[in-house]
């Protein structure tokens, strides 16, 4: 834009650098599924429970009487590990 122009050349747009994933979180298959994963003595392994992939992504969680969780989205195959551990009287969430 510092040029004046307000479009694009093809081959400048072919120089852009783009995060974004060519598939969409909702044509993965595990996509809205979830699986529960132990983690009492917090020494679960941090990986996806339906494909066993180490590129997940860490998100929110919740609790309830005596236990908690933390949800993990897999990039990979779109499904969310929750990892389950026992909360002690309010340790993690209050």
């Amino acid at each position: 834009m510092a040029d004046g122009r307000w479009v694009m050349t093809n081959e400048e747009l072919n120089n852009v650098v783009c995060t974004m994933n060519e598939r969409t979180a909702d044509q993965l298959p595990n996509y809205k599924k979830h699986l529960q994963v132990d983690n009492r003595d917090g020494n679960a392994i941090k990986i996806c429970a339906f494909c066993g992939s180490k590129n997940i992504t860490s998100g929110f969680g919740g609790y309830g009487e005596g236990f908690g969780y933390l949800s993990s989205r897999c990039e990979d195959c779109g499904g969310t590990t929750d990892f389950v551990y026992q909360d002690e009287v309010g340790k993690y969430f209050k």
